[in-house]
């Protein structure tokens, strides 16, 4: 296995929609165009020449980041790529002088992001695709 992480590399819409589908969420084929475009950072992982993790980030470049849509295929997760995927893109935040890395990530993940240096804070998301949202029990 020769695995290599590239920043900001040149990834097809189609790719991305393939690895979300792979681990478990909606392809959003269309809308992966439109995030690619308007993403500040972004990080790969190529395992060959297929894509096994990706994550990107948003930012203003100034004050905040926004860690998002961290992706590592089922077949390749437990081997420390999700980890190096952060802490490539918290390197490069940090070089370019932002302020402030957030996140938001399911509970079962906090020693992961724990591991890569988060303090864990509270915070609250709104999902408007998802069928449990609303907020009223």
């Amino acid at each position: 296995m020769a695995r290599r992480y590239l920043v900001n590399p040149k990834v097809d819409a189609g790719e991305l929609a393939k690895l979300r589908k792979a681990v478990g969420w909606g392809e959003r084929r269309h809308e992966q165009k439109k995030n690619i475009s308007c993403t500040y950072l972004a990080v790969a992982c190529f395992d060959e020449e297929r894509l096994v993790g990706y994550v990107e980030v948003l930012s203003d470049g100034v004050d905040d980041a926004l860690i998002r849509g961290l992706m590592v295929d089922p077949g390749c997760q437990r081997q420390g790529i999700a980890l190096e995927l952060i802490n490539i893109v918290t390197a490069e935040i940090r070089k370019d002088r932002i302020k402030t890395v957030n996140v938001l990530f399911e509970p079962e993940l906090e020693p992961l992001y724990c591991k890569a240096g988060f303090r864990i804070i509270c915070g609250g998301l709104i999902d408007n695709e998802d069928d449990h949202h609303g907020g009223q029990t």
